[in-house]
């Protein structure tokens, strides 16, 4: 599995998980059907189409190309899907039948653990039955999991939604059931409590096991994320330094007007030269600061040569202030030594005196990938 991937998707498993109850520890399971005979026979055909298309010389060529994609390769291709030939002709078919689903969809699973395990599926849905004629719609969704194996693509999924493509976003509990018909895969409902089953899926080559529990996912309609996405960074790939932003000191805030607090957050980008990412923290949020305030950040940061740092107060809807900004570089840096960092630019401006200080320790140096 392409090391990049991997962070793309850990990202949205962080975005995932930074939502308010985004997991629950009990879910309540939903009254379990088995698949209904439009279903089985919907995925029958599926699994066939899929046997045709992965056996054949572009199928095992294309498919062997997927483990080198990263997020927008693999995105361009499960999107390119359904203009081959035999999609095509499967969707039309799907499209004749009277269906109480509003979605068809294909996806592409994935497994892999960076710090926690987790799983995705990268797919398009296409609008059927009720929704015959809307426009398809790409999609991404995550889910924890405990004990996962090394990154890797493990299967196809198909489904059947009730909602209409661009309708499918939000989060989901899925539950094992009984296939049904005579298949090498598994099957799963979808479910929220408050409206009962979403759909129903069909997963081509993962194996069935043998207890599963109930498993919560979030799925994330892909385009465009507007002014404030809701996707940020936040896996950082290792790199031959590792720093710890200890903690950050309100000196004296700024006066913007809104009380004696700054809401604080910062972004930080590893060796900015190389065109390194650049990540907010708190990732969706901020911290209130007050003069003499100490904020116990602790914040990782993997770098080669030199970390900047900026340091901002939120004044929504206004522009956000800077209120600090740090250079940091592997020369000023003693290993296990904290560092104390002023802001490279004074921002006081008439009465208003800005200073914030940051505490840097480096932790680790040439460590290699």
């Amino acid at each position: 599995m392409n090391e990049k991937l991997k962070i793309q998707l850990a990202n949205y498993v962080a975005a995932y998980k930074s939502m308010d109850n985004a997991i629950e520890e009990h879910p309540e399971p939903v009254t379990k059907r088995a698949l209904m005979e439009t279903e089985k026979k919907v995925f029958e055909e599926a699994e066939k189409v899929w046997a045709s298309y992965s056996n054949s010389p572009e199928g095992k060529k294309e498919l062997a190309a997927v483990e080198n994609m990263d997020l927008p390769a693999v995105r361009a291709y499960v999107a390119g899907l359904v203009d081959k030939p035999v999609f095509v002709k499967l969707i039309s078919w799907l499209k004749s039948l009277d269906l109480p689903a509003s979605s068809f969809s294909i996806g592409l699973g994935f497994e892999a653990e960076l710090i926690i395990g987790f799983s995705a599926t990268i797919g398009i849905a296409v609008g059927v039955g009720n929704a015959k004629g809307v426009q398809s719609a790409e999609f991404l969704t995550v889910s924890l999991e405990v004990g996962v194996q090394a990154g890797a693509m493990v299967g196809v999924q198909f489904g059947l939604w009730t909602n209409a493509p661009a309708d499918l976003g939000g989060k989901l509990t899925g539950t094992e059931i009984d296939l049904g018909i005579e298949l090498e895969a598994s099957a799963a409902l979808y479910y929220t409590l408050k409206e009962g089953i979403k759909g129903a899926t069909l997963m081509i080559g993962i194996g069935l096991e043998e207890g599963i529990a109930e498993v919560e996912c979030y799925t994330f309609i892909l385009g465009d994320q507007g002014v404030d996405p809701y996707l940020k960074p936040v896996v950082q790939p290792r790199k031959n330094n590792f720093l710890i932003i200890e903690s950050l000191k309100c000196v004296h805030p700024s006066n913007d007007g809104a009380g004696n607090e700054n809401e604080i957050y910062f972004i930080f980008q590893p060796d900015p030269a190389d065109g390194g990412t650049a990540y907010p923290y708190p990732t969706y949020d901020y911290f209130s600061m007050k003069e003499g305030d100490t904020w116990q950040c602790g914040r990782s940061v993997w770098f080669n040569s030199n970390v900047a740092v900026t340091v901002y107060d939120e004044d929504y809807p206004s522009d956000d202030d800077v209120v600090g900004t740090f250079s940091i570089s592997l020369s000023q840096l003693k290993l296990g030594q904290t560092v104390t960092f002023k802001s490279t630019k004074d921002y006081s401006s008439g009465l208003d005196k800005v200073e914030y200080t940051i505490n840097v320790k480096l932790i680790a140096q040439n460590v290699g990938s």
